[in-house]
C-alpha cells in the first residue's frame, strides 16, 4: 500500500493543503451538516439569553442592542448560506468557494462575540466575567465538533471570540481577573488540541473510507477482468473441446469396425495399441466433461436404497486388474449396510478415490471398508502410499492440482479426480473427510446416509437383449454435419445389421425418408448444425412428419455448460462424443426397446 492514498499522506493529515479533493468535499459538507444548530446557538439563542438577563442592567443598552442586532443579523446572512448551499448541491468545482463562505461567516460570528468581552467588561463583578467566560468556553467547545473538520474555520471562529475576553481580564491586573484569563487561555489551548485530534481523527476515518472504496472499485474492475478471461477461456475450451471430440468420436467408431475386420495377428495387435491410447484420451476427455456438467447444474441426485455390497463388487472386478499389475493388494471389504444416496454418483466417487489410491501408491495395498456413523454410514478408502501434508491437504481438492507429477504425466491423470469427488459430495450433500500421514499412507473418507430397507431389484424383462436380434434392419437417422462421423456412424450400423440415414441436415436426411414408409426407428442428431440449428429442433422436424414420437437422442461435442444445460433439458436421452460403441449399441437396444 502506497504512503499517500487518496492524495493524503498519513504522517500529515491536518495539512489542508495535501488533502485530496474527495476530503475537502467531505470537510464542506461536515461543515453545513452542522450549520444550522451551531448559528442557531451562538446568533440567536445565547445572544438572547445575553441581552435579556445577564448584561441588560450592567452594559449600556444601545451598545448591547447594537451588537445584539449585528450578531442575529450575521446569524440570518448564515442561515441563508446554509440553505443556498444544500439548495446548490456543490460540486467539486466550487468546494472551496462554499469553505471561504462559511469561513467567512464563522469569523464574523467569532469576532462579535470576542467584542461582547471587551464591551461586556464590568469593572469590579467578576461574577459576569465569569458568566461571559463560561458561554464563550461552551460555543468554543461545541466548535469543536460543528466546525473541528476544518481546522482554518475553527481557529477563524474560537481564537477571535476567546483572546480578546483573555486581553481584556488580564489588562485589569487583579487576581481575580488574572486567575480567570489565565484558565480561559488554557481552555483555548486544550480546546485547539482537541480540536486537531479530532480533525486527524475525522481526516483518517475519511481517508479509510475512500480507500476503501477505491480498492473496492480496483477489485470489482479485477473481478470483472478475471471473469471476462474466465469466460473467454471456457468459450475457447468448450470450443477446443467440441472440435476435439468430433474427430476422436468418428476415431473411435472406426477403430471399433476395424477391430472385426483385423485378422492378422500384428494388426490386431496395432489395432489393441489403437485402442489403449483412445481409451486413455476418452478418460481424459471424459473428467473435463464431469467437471463442466458439474458446473453446469445438470446433475441431478437420485435418492434411492441401495446395497452398498453391489458396488463393491463390481468396483473390485474393475480394479482388481490394474492394482494386480501394480502388484497392490486390493480388497473391498464385505457389507451388508443399506445405504440412501444416489448409487450411480457415489460409485462415482468411490471409483475416483480407488483409482487415486493406486495410482498413487507403490507398494502395499488399498482397502476400501464401510464403518456405522449414527444415522450414516463412513465409507473408507485407505492406501499404503506416500501421505499427503498437511498444507497440501486442501488443494488436492481443486482443478489440475497434483503432488509428485511435476512432469505432467498423464499416466497419474490430469488432477481432476478429487475435484470431481468434492463437487459430487457437496452436490449429494454428504461430508467428505481426509486423514494423511506422511510416509505411512491416507485414508479418504464419505459419509452416506444408512437406510434400514431392503432395495427392492430391478424388474426382470421377456425382451431380448441380444443386440444382433434388437438392431437387425432397424432404421437409424443420423443427423451430424461432420462428414467423418457420417461416415464412420454408417460404417458401424451397417455392421451392426442397421440401415442408415445419414444426413448433414434435417432437410437432407427428410429427403431420404418418403413419408409414405413407417417412421424410422431411432433418431441420433447431433446438437449443434449448421445454420444455428438444433439437433432438438431436427427431431422434433422429423417427427412432425409422421406426427408421432420417435425414439431419439442427443449425442453431442459440446462441453459448454449453457449447452449442456440447453441439451439437457431437451428431455432427450443425452450421450457426449467420443461415445463408445458398447454404449452407443446400449443405447439403440434401449430405444427400440422403448
Amino acid at each position: 500500500m502506497q504512503q499517500r492514498v487518496s492524495g493524503i499522506a498519513r504522517d500529515d493529515v491536518s495539512d489542508f493543503r495535501h488533502l485530496s479533493p474527495e476530503i475537502r468535499g467531505e470537510q464542506v459538507r461536515a461543515l453545513y451538516r452542522q450549520a444550522l444548530s451551531a448559528v442557531l446557538g451562538s446568533n440567536v439563542a445565547l445572544p438572547i439569553l445575553l441581552s435579556a438577563v445577564v448584561f441588560w442592567n450592567s452594559v449600556s443598552k444601545p451598545e448591547l442592542l447594537a451588537w445584539f442586532t449585528l450578531i442575529c443579523g450575521t446569524g440570518a446572512v448564515r442561515v441563508a448560506l446554509v440553505w443556498a448551499y444544500r439548495c446548490a448541491r456543490p460540486d467539486p468545482t466550487t468546494v472551496a468557494r462554499w469553505r471561504r463562505r462559511y469561513t467567512l461567516g464563522a469569523l464574523a460570528s467569532g469576532s462579535l462575540w470576542g467584542a461582547a468581552g471587551i464591551l461586556f467588561f464590568v469593572p469590579g463583578a467578576p461574577e459576569n466575567q465569569i458568566i461571559l467566560g463560561l458561554v464563550l468556553g461552551g460555543l468554543c467547545t461545541s466548535s469543536v465538533a460543528s466546525q473541528g473538520a476544518h481546522l482554518p474555520t475553527f481557529y477563524t471562529f474560537s481564537l477571535p471570540m476567546m483572546l480578546p475576553y483573555v486581553v481584556r481580564s488580564f489588562m485589569e491586573f487583579d487576581r481575580i481577573y488574572f486567575t480567570i484569563a489565565v484558565l480561559a487561555l488554557v481552555y483555548l489551548i486544550a480546546m485547539c488540541f482537541f480540536a486537531r485530534n479530532f480533525n486527524r481523527t475525522l481526516i483518517e476515518s475519511w481517508r479509510l473510507r475512500f480507500e476503501n472504496v477505491a480498492l473496492v472499485a480496483e477489485l470489482t474492475v479485477k473481478k470483472e477482468e478475471a471473469e471476462r478471461a474466465n469466460v473467454a477461456k471456457s468459450r475457447f475450451l468448450a470450443a477446443a473441446s467440441h472440435d476435439l471430440r468430433q474427430p476422436l468420436h468418428a476415431l473411435s467408431l472406426l477403430v471399433s469396425t476395424l477391430t472385426g475386420k483385423a485378422q492378422h495377428p500384428e494388426t490386431r495387435q496395432v489395432v489393441d495399441e489403437i485402442n489403449l491410447s483412445l481409451e486413455a484420451l476418452e478418460s481424459l476427455f471424459n473428467a473435463l466433461l464431469d467437471i463442466s456438467k458439474l458446473d453446469a447444474g445438470i446433475v441431478t441426485a437420485e435418492r434411492t436404497d441401495f446395497a452398498i455390497q453391489t458396488l463393491h463388487k463390481k468396483l473390485q472386478r474393475e480394479f482388481a486388474l490394474e492394482a494386480r499389475a501394480k502388484g497392490l493388494r486390493l480388497r473391498l471389504v464385505a457389507s451388508g449396510m443399506i445405504l440412501y444416496s444416489d448409487p450411480t454418483l457415489i460409485e462415482r466417487i468411490l471409483r475416483n478415490l480407488i483409482s487415486n489410491a493406486i495410482r498413487y501408491t507403490d507398494a502395499g495395498g488399498v482397502v476400501v471398508g464401510c464403518r456405522r456413523r449414527g444415522e450414516g454410514v463412513r465409507i473408507e478408502v485407505w492406501d499404503s502410499g506416500p501421505g499427503i501434508p498437511p498444507p497440501q491437504q486442501r488443494e488436492i481438492f481443486q482443478e489440475f492440482y497434483q503432488i509428485g507429477n511435476p512432469e505432467r504425466d498423464r499416466r497419474k491423470g490430469l488432477g481432476l479426480g478429487l475435484a470431481i469427488v468434492d463437487r459430487l459430495a457437496r452436490l449429494l450433500d454428504h461430508a467428505i473427510d481426509l486423514r494423511s500421514v506422511v510416509g505411512r499412507g491416507s485414508v479418504f473418507a464419505v459419509t452416506v446416509p444408512r437406510s434400514r430397507r431392503t432395495p427392492v431389484a430391478p424388474p426382470v424383462t421377456g425382451r431380448s437383449t441380444d443386440a444382433s436380434v434388437v438392431l437387425a434392419g432397424a432404421c437409424v437417422v443420423v443427423v451430424d454435419d461432420e462428414a467423418a462421423v457420417l461416415n464412420a456412424m454408417g460404417a458401424i450400423l451397417r455392421d451392426w445389421g442397421c440401415r442408415p440415414i445419414l444426413a448433414d441436415s434435417v432437410e437432407a436426411a427428410l429427403a431420404q425418408l418418403p413419408p409414405a414408409e413407417p417412421p424410422p426407428d431411432v433418431i441420433l442428431a447431433d446438437y449443434r448444425l449448421r445454420a444455428e440449428q438444433t439437433g432438438v429442433q431436427a427431431i422434433a422436424r422429423i417427427q412432425s412428419v409422421w406426427n408421432t414420437r420417435i425414439p431419439a437422442a442427443i449425442v453431442t461435442a459440446d462441453t459448454a455448460p449453457d449447452r449442456l444445460r440447453e441439451a439437457q433439458a431437451s428431455g432427450y436421452r443425452l450421450l457426449h462424443k467420443p461415445v463408445r460403441p458398447a454404449i452407443l449399441r446400449a443405447l439403440l437396444c434401449d430405444l427400440i426397446h422403448k
